[in-house]
Protein backbone atom coordinates (compact mmCIF):
# COMPACT_ATOMS: atom_id res chain seq x y z
CA UNK A 1 0.00 0.00 0.00
CA UNK A 2 1.59 3.39 -0.77
CA UNK A 3 1.51 6.17 1.42
CA UNK A 4 2.57 9.83 1.60
CA UNK A 5 2.63 11.85 4.42
CA UNK A 6 3.52 15.43 4.95
CA UNK A 7 6.27 16.43 7.58
CA UNK A 8 6.61 19.92 8.78
CA UNK A 9 10.37 19.83 10.94
CA UNK A 10 12.93 22.39 10.92
CA UNK A 11 15.95 21.10 8.59
CA UNK A 12 18.54 21.79 11.79
CA UNK A 13 20.45 19.52 12.42
CA UNK A 14 24.19 19.12 14.28
CA UNK A 15 28.15 17.81 12.80
CA UNK A 16 30.36 15.96 15.87
CA UNK A 17 33.93 16.39 15.70
CA UNK A 18 35.70 14.64 17.85
CA UNK A 19 39.13 14.81 19.55
CA UNK A 20 40.40 18.10 18.82
CA UNK A 21 43.99 18.83 20.54
CA UNK A 22 43.71 22.35 21.51
CA UNK A 23 46.79 22.35 23.97
CA UNK A 24 49.67 20.17 24.32
CA UNK A 25 51.69 20.12 27.27
CA UNK A 26 55.10 18.29 27.97
CA UNK A 27 53.52 15.27 29.69
CA UNK A 28 50.02 15.41 27.72
CA UNK A 29 47.90 16.55 25.56
CA UNK A 30 44.47 17.78 25.85
CA UNK A 31 41.15 17.23 24.00
CA UNK A 32 38.07 18.90 22.96
CA UNK A 33 34.89 17.85 21.21
CA UNK A 34 33.05 20.28 19.19
CA UNK A 35 28.88 20.18 18.33
CA UNK A 36 28.01 21.90 15.59
CA UNK A 37 24.43 23.56 14.19
CA UNK A 38 23.96 22.11 10.78
CA UNK A 39 21.74 23.13 7.83
CA UNK A 40 22.09 21.86 4.10
CA UNK A 41 21.96 25.99 2.93
CA UNK A 42 22.62 29.01 5.44
CA UNK A 43 22.21 32.63 5.22
CA UNK A 44 25.97 33.83 4.43
CA UNK A 45 25.87 36.02 8.21
CA UNK A 46 24.25 33.01 10.03
CA UNK A 47 26.56 32.50 13.12
CA UNK A 48 25.66 30.95 16.49
CA UNK A 49 26.90 31.44 20.43
CA UNK A 50 29.63 29.81 21.32
CA UNK A 51 29.20 27.13 25.15
CA UNK A 52 31.97 25.92 26.46
CA UNK A 53 31.03 22.55 28.66
CA UNK A 54 33.16 21.04 30.88
CA UNK A 55 32.10 17.86 32.03
CA UNK A 56 32.26 16.39 35.99
CA UNK A 57 34.50 14.03 36.95
CA UNK A 58 35.25 15.11 40.63
CA UNK A 59 37.97 16.62 38.88
CA UNK A 60 39.45 13.19 37.59
CA UNK A 61 39.48 12.01 34.45
CA UNK A 62 36.95 13.10 32.46
CA UNK A 63 35.08 10.59 30.33
CA UNK A 64 34.37 12.65 27.04
CA UNK A 65 32.27 10.03 25.72
CA UNK A 66 29.75 9.30 28.02
CA UNK A 67 26.95 12.49 27.26
CA UNK A 68 27.33 12.39 23.77
CA UNK A 69 23.36 12.21 23.10
CA UNK A 70 23.10 14.92 25.52
CA UNK A 71 26.00 17.43 24.09
CA UNK A 72 23.99 17.15 20.83
CA UNK A 73 20.56 18.60 22.49
CA UNK A 74 22.73 21.98 23.03
CA UNK A 75 23.81 21.76 19.33
CA UNK A 76 20.02 21.44 18.19
CA UNK A 77 19.21 24.13 20.43
CA UNK A 78 21.51 26.36 18.43
CA UNK A 79 24.93 26.75 20.18
CA UNK A 80 28.15 25.44 18.70
CA UNK A 81 29.50 23.49 22.26
CA UNK A 82 32.95 22.77 22.74
CA UNK A 83 33.40 19.65 25.53
CA UNK A 84 36.90 20.64 27.41
CA UNK A 85 38.91 18.13 28.38
CA UNK A 86 40.89 19.46 31.33
CA UNK A 87 44.14 18.30 33.03
CA UNK A 88 43.01 16.03 36.65
CA UNK A 89 44.01 16.63 39.38
CA UNK A 90 46.17 13.50 39.46
CA UNK A 91 48.86 15.75 36.97
CA UNK A 92 47.92 19.48 37.74
CA UNK A 93 46.52 21.03 40.87
CA UNK A 94 44.27 23.73 41.09
CA UNK A 95 44.12 26.14 39.04
CA UNK A 96 45.79 24.13 35.82
CA UNK A 97 42.20 23.19 35.29
CA UNK A 98 41.25 27.22 34.39
CA UNK A 99 44.20 27.67 32.76
CA UNK A 100 43.25 24.94 30.34
CA UNK A 101 40.16 26.35 30.23
CA UNK A 102 41.39 29.84 29.27
CA UNK A 103 43.39 27.94 26.61
CA UNK A 104 40.92 26.65 25.22
CA UNK A 105 38.97 29.50 24.21
CA UNK A 106 42.22 31.21 23.20
CA UNK A 107 42.32 28.87 21.01
CA UNK A 108 39.13 28.99 19.79
CA UNK A 109 39.38 32.49 19.35
CA UNK A 110 42.56 32.16 17.08
CA UNK A 111 40.80 29.72 14.90
CA UNK A 112 37.56 31.05 14.61
CA UNK A 113 38.42 33.08 11.07
CA UNK A 114 40.31 30.70 9.52
CA UNK A 115 39.13 28.08 7.16
CA UNK A 116 37.71 25.60 7.36
CA UNK A 117 36.87 26.85 11.28
CA UNK A 118 34.95 29.53 9.34
CA UNK A 119 32.20 26.99 8.39
CA UNK A 120 31.51 26.22 12.09
CA UNK A 121 29.73 29.63 12.56
CA UNK A 122 31.02 30.25 16.12
CA UNK A 123 30.28 33.76 17.08
CA UNK A 124 33.24 34.11 20.01
CA UNK A 125 31.89 37.63 21.14
CA UNK A 126 28.56 35.21 22.47
CA UNK A 127 30.40 32.90 24.66
CA UNK A 128 29.32 30.58 27.49
CA UNK A 129 30.68 28.43 30.06
CA UNK A 130 29.01 25.47 31.20
CA UNK A 131 29.16 22.58 33.05
CA UNK A 132 28.12 20.21 35.55
CA UNK A 133 28.98 18.89 39.07
CA UNK A 134 33.55 19.58 39.48
CA UNK A 135 32.87 21.26 35.98
CA UNK A 136 30.47 23.33 37.20
CA UNK A 137 33.07 24.68 39.71
CA UNK A 138 35.87 25.24 36.97
CA UNK A 139 33.12 27.49 34.47
CA UNK A 140 32.76 29.40 37.68
CA UNK A 141 35.84 29.58 38.70
CA UNK A 142 37.34 30.53 35.36
CA UNK A 143 34.61 33.61 34.49
CA UNK A 144 35.35 34.45 38.44
CA UNK A 145 39.32 34.77 38.26
CA UNK A 146 38.68 36.32 34.98
CA UNK A 147 36.66 38.80 36.37
CA UNK A 148 39.25 39.68 38.69
CA UNK A 149 42.17 39.88 35.74
CA UNK A 150 43.65 36.36 37.43
CA UNK A 151 43.42 35.27 34.06
CA UNK A 152 43.03 36.37 30.12
CA UNK A 153 39.98 38.02 29.82
CA UNK A 154 37.51 35.96 28.19
CA UNK A 155 34.71 38.82 27.61
CA UNK A 156 32.22 35.66 29.28
CA UNK A 157 28.29 36.73 28.14
CA UNK A 158 27.45 34.20 31.32
CA UNK A 159 28.03 31.09 33.43
CA UNK A 160 25.54 28.14 33.69
CA UNK A 161 26.84 26.25 36.35
CA UNK A 162 24.92 22.53 37.70
CA UNK A 163 25.16 20.53 40.96
CA UNK A 164 28.58 22.68 41.54
CA UNK A 165 30.49 22.48 44.84
CA UNK A 166 31.43 26.19 45.10
CA UNK A 167 32.77 25.67 49.08
CA UNK A 168 35.89 23.81 49.34
CA UNK A 169 35.67 24.38 52.97
CA UNK A 170 32.35 22.23 53.16
CA UNK A 171 33.66 20.19 50.51
CA UNK A 172 36.35 18.80 53.10
CA UNK A 173 33.95 18.17 55.79
CA UNK A 174 32.33 15.55 53.53
CA UNK A 175 32.70 12.28 51.35
CA UNK A 176 33.92 14.75 48.50
CA UNK A 177 36.72 15.63 50.85
CA UNK A 178 39.37 13.08 49.38
CA UNK A 179 38.87 14.71 45.15
CA UNK A 180 38.82 17.92 46.73
CA UNK A 181 42.23 17.31 48.64
CA UNK A 182 44.00 15.83 45.58
CA UNK A 183 42.72 19.07 43.56
CA UNK A 184 44.23 21.35 46.15
CA UNK A 185 47.45 18.95 46.80
CA UNK A 186 46.94 18.63 50.28
CA UNK A 187 46.93 16.17 53.20
CA UNK A 188 43.97 18.19 54.65
CA UNK A 189 41.57 21.54 55.07
CA UNK A 190 42.00 22.83 57.89
CA UNK A 191 39.82 26.19 58.53
CA UNK A 192 41.13 29.57 56.77
CA UNK A 193 43.58 26.99 54.07
CA UNK A 194 44.56 29.53 51.58
CA UNK A 195 44.82 27.01 48.60
CA UNK A 196 40.60 25.94 49.85
CA UNK A 197 40.12 30.03 49.89
CA UNK A 198 41.39 30.17 46.31
CA UNK A 199 39.53 27.27 44.56
CA UNK A 200 36.33 28.42 46.19
CA UNK A 201 33.95 30.94 44.65
CA UNK A 202 33.45 33.65 48.01
CA UNK A 203 36.78 35.54 47.82
CA UNK A 204 36.27 36.72 44.01
CA UNK A 205 32.89 38.19 44.93
CA UNK A 206 32.50 42.01 45.53
CA UNK A 207 30.02 44.94 44.59
CA UNK A 208 32.59 46.67 42.44
CA UNK A 209 34.04 43.56 40.49
CA UNK A 210 32.01 43.61 37.43
CA UNK A 211 30.20 39.49 36.99
CA UNK A 212 28.60 37.82 33.89
CA UNK A 213 24.98 36.98 34.74
CA UNK A 214 25.02 33.10 36.26
CA UNK A 215 22.40 30.65 35.78
CA UNK A 216 22.83 27.63 38.76
CA UNK A 217 20.98 24.76 39.41
CA UNK A 218 20.84 22.21 42.08
CA UNK A 219 19.00 19.14 42.90
CA UNK A 220 17.26 18.90 46.02
CA UNK A 221 18.32 15.36 46.82
CA UNK A 222 21.80 15.75 45.53
CA UNK A 223 23.73 13.55 47.70
CA UNK A 224 27.01 14.44 46.33
CA UNK A 225 27.63 18.02 46.47
CA UNK A 226 25.10 19.07 49.13
CA UNK A 227 22.57 22.09 47.32
CA UNK A 228 23.61 24.50 50.18
CA UNK A 229 26.77 25.28 48.06
CA UNK A 230 24.77 26.83 45.41
CA UNK A 231 22.49 28.31 47.52
CA UNK A 232 24.94 30.13 49.56
CA UNK A 233 26.60 31.64 46.22
CA UNK A 234 23.54 32.44 45.20
CA UNK A 235 22.76 34.57 48.38
CA UNK A 236 26.50 35.88 48.34
CA UNK A 237 25.55 37.23 44.28
CA UNK A 238 22.66 38.42 45.28
CA UNK A 239 23.80 40.38 48.37
CA UNK A 240 26.69 42.29 45.58
CA UNK A 241 23.82 43.03 43.63
CA UNK A 242 24.69 40.07 40.90
CA UNK A 243 22.76 39.31 37.97
CA UNK A 244 22.17 35.44 39.34
CA UNK A 245 19.55 32.79 38.90
CA UNK A 246 19.19 30.02 41.17
CA UNK A 247 16.82 26.83 40.08
CA UNK A 248 16.16 24.25 42.50
CA UNK A 249 15.10 20.99 40.75
CA UNK A 250 12.77 19.07 43.17
CA UNK A 251 14.08 15.38 43.84
CA UNK A 252 16.69 15.27 41.35
CA UNK A 253 20.06 13.60 42.89
CA UNK A 254 23.48 14.80 41.43
CA UNK A 255 23.53 15.37 38.15
CA UNK A 256 21.13 12.68 35.50
CA UNK A 257 18.68 13.01 33.02
CA UNK A 258 16.85 15.54 34.26
CA UNK A 259 19.38 18.21 33.43
CA UNK A 260 19.10 17.34 30.22
CA UNK A 261 15.40 17.39 29.55
CA UNK A 262 13.48 20.25 27.33
CA UNK A 263 12.28 21.74 30.58
CA UNK A 264 15.79 22.48 31.93
CA UNK A 265 17.06 23.02 28.02
CA UNK A 266 14.40 25.90 27.87
CA UNK A 267 15.29 27.68 30.85
CA UNK A 268 19.41 27.26 29.29
CA UNK A 269 17.84 28.99 26.13
CA UNK A 270 15.82 31.83 27.80
CA UNK A 271 19.10 32.97 29.88
CA UNK A 272 21.24 32.64 26.88
CA UNK A 273 18.79 34.74 25.29
CA UNK A 274 18.48 37.05 27.77
CA UNK A 275 22.33 37.37 27.89
CA UNK A 276 22.56 38.76 24.23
Amino acid sequence: MEHKINVQSDDLEWLFVPDIVYKEYDDCKRHMHLFVPYRQKWEDDTVFPVIIFIPGSAWHRQEMYNAVPSYAKLAERGYVTAIIQHRESEIAKFPAQVEDIVNAVDFLRKKQNEQPWRNLRMDMSRLFLMGNSSGGHIALMTALMSANNMTESLKISGVIAESAPTDMFMCGKNHSGTHTKALLGVDDIPDGLDAAKKAGCDMYIAPNIPLPPMLLMHGTADSEVDIEHSRRLYKKLTDAGKNVQLYEIEGAGHGGSVFWSSEILDIIEKFIGSCQ
